[in-house]
C-alpha cells in the first residue's frame, strides 16, 4: 500500500514537471501568453517563491530557473 501511495506522488510530480516544461516552451516559442493564475499555481506546486506583484513573465522566469536547477531542462 505504501508503495502505491509513493508511486502516486511520484507520478503527480512527473506530470507537474511536464506541464511546467510545456508551459515554459510555449511561452518561449511565442505560441501563447503566460496565464498568470496557472503560472502561479505551478510555481506554488514546486515551492517557488515569487513576489505578490510579479507579472506572468517573472513567474515563468522563476519556473524556468527551477526546472534548470532541478531537472537540467
Amino acid at each position: 500500500m505504501l508503495n502505491w501511495v509513493l508511486n502516486q506522488f511520484k507520478r503527480q510530480a512527473e506530470e507537474d514537471l511536464e506541464r511546467a516544461r510545456e508551459m515554459v516552451k510555449a511561452v518561449e516559442k511565442g505560441d501563447s501568453q503566460a496565464d498568470l493564475v496557472q503560472a502561479r499555481e505551478t510555481a506554488r506546486k514546486f515551492g517557488i517563491e515569487v513576489d505578490v506583484d510579479a507579472d506572468a513573465d517573472e513567474v515563468i522566469r522563476a519556473i524556468r530557473e527551477y526546472l534548470y536547477r532541478h531537472s537540467g531542462s
